[in-house]
């Protein structure tokens, strides 16, 4: 009679920091990607000690960013199966830190550009790389937790450049901003590597070494090393090429659905409210402080982003989808309605001062429970093993690439057929996201990665 397999427990919270130091580079990109909103205003202003630069100057060197993390997600794949995960992203503060320093020590255009540019090939790099360690190293019952952390971060560190930038000047924040890659380094450091990339390295020492480290001393790795050299072989056995890959009707169709969801959560708008927030309140003329109001939509971002987290696994992904495009579509018409009010008769709006932050708060609750993170995690759900790997850098690219088009031209665009027009635009195709999460995206919740490949076949699935 075979003995029972004993349940061995282990330590959850080193498991957590290696996740929340990982995320740490999440943290960075989010304070970079929150940095426009403060700094534009006052650069284009000329209230800072920098060189002059115009709108649609400030409009380029906030928005590549995006271009330098699109970029980015091609290579990153490689260098981490080349170096491992840990010192790949190690190896991104770099970028980061001189991007950092040639903002803050900026005497021309190109400088800045160029800064920017080298934060963006980092931070979208640390948006591939972060997650996919989290993955590798927690365990499957707090694996659910530790993969919205980059999420969690990314905001936080947009509303840490709120906050910052509402009470320090550019160069100060610049440099506040710059400490946290620095910080990321110190402590992911002292963090293990991943156990998978050891075992795919056959380096079983050192993996035994990772996972008690993350485990705890006492826990003994055998079985969980077990499992996945089997996984292992098993996909080299099964290996296919790309171009039978991406013959599957199931692959053609995650693809679409992949690039839709990207798409219409781009084409929100979500990012031109991220990156211009402070003058789109300043544009509203309201009583309110436009960095204050920047900073409650911040905070508003970071408290949806727990709530979505909570719901994900609660209601099927197509009704939150519905639902986020329903509420997202209503507060755009509305937002824009108060701008064509404004710029018909100011005196119009007297009585709606209340509208912008309102709308804008009410948007990103319901991005944040349904297009904020759901895409993503349906893309991981519908993509098979095989074609995962190329597939989603593919994605990334993609969804950065929107990111870069649609904040370069924001200001550019509302500024001829003004705010409300603009928003009116991000109503419209957030309506017709509407349609396409309802009849194109499948359900995935609490389905096998088989069932959902069979579905996507076209076949019936009980």
């Amino acid at each position: 009679m075979e003995e029972p397999v004993k349940i061995q427990k282990t330590i959850k919270w080193p498991q957590i920091v290696a996740a929340l130091s990982a995320a740490g580079g999440a943290f960075a990109v989010g304070a970079a990607i929150g940095w426009p909103a403060p700094a534009g205003p006052r650069l284009v202003g000329g209230e800072e000690d920098y060189f002059s630069i115009g709108q649609s100057a400030f409009d380029w060197t906030s928005s590549i960013l995006n271009v330098g993390a699109a970029i980015s997600c091609l290579p990153i794949g490689y260098l981490m199966k080349k170096f491992g995960r840990k010192w790949a992203m190690i190896g991104l503060t770099l970028p980061f830190v001189v991007g950092w320093a040639l903002v803050i020590w900026a005497q021309n255009f190109a400088m800045l550009f160029i800064g920017r540019l080298l934060i963006g090939l980092a931070g979208g790099a640390f948006c591939v790389s972060s997650p996919q360690y989290s993955s590798e190293t927690a365990e499957k019952e707090i694996r659910g937790i530790v993969g919205t952390f980059c999420v969690l971060l990314i905001h936080l560190g947009v509303l840490y450049a709120y906050v910052v930038g509402a009470f320090v000047s550019v160069f100060w924040l610049s440099i506040i901003c710059a400490l946290l890659p620095i910080l990321f380094f110190a402590t992911f450091i002292f963090m293990p590597e991943s156990p998978v990339y050891l075992i795919t390295e056959k380096r079983e020492d050192d993996a035994i070494k990772s996972y008690k480290w993350l485990r705890g001393s006492s826990y003994d790795p055998l079985h969980e090393i077990t499992e996945l050299k089997d996984e292992l072989e098993e996909n080299e056995k099964n290996k296919v090429s790309y171009s039978e890959v991406f013959a599957r009707k199931s692959t053609r169709r995650a693809l679409v659905i992949g690039f839709g969801l990207l798409f219409f959560q781009q084409f929100s708008g979500i990012n031109a409210v991220i990156f211009n927030s402070t003058k789109i309140f300043a544009a509203a003329n309201t009583d309110i402080d436009p960095d204050y109001q920047t900073i409650i939509i911040g905070s508003v971002l970071v408290g949806a982003t727990f709530l979505g987290s909570v719901l994900v696994d609660k209601f099927g992904r197509k009704i939150l989808l519905v639902m986020s495009s329903v509420v997202m579509s209503i507060t755009l018409i509305t937002f824009g309605l108060y701008f064509y009010l404004l710029d018909i008769e100011s005196s119009a709006v007297d009585s709606l001062s209340w509208l912008p932050l309102t709308s804008l708060c009410l948007f990103l609750v319901f991005y944040s429970i349904g297009y904020g993170p759901l895409p993503w995690l349906i893309l991981s759900e519908v993509y098979s093993k095989d074609c995962n790997t190329i597939a989603s850098p593919i994605t990334g690219t993609f969804s950065w690439s929107l990111a870069f088009l649609i904040t370069a031209t924001f200001n550019s665009v509302s500024d001829g057929i003004g705010l409300g027009a603009t928003f009116w635009i991000f109503a419209g195709i957030s309506i017709i996201g509407i349609l396409f999460s309802y009849f194109i995206v499948i359900e995935t919740k609490a389905k096998t990665m088989a069932d959902i490949q069979r579905i996507l076949n076209g076949e019936k699935v009980m």
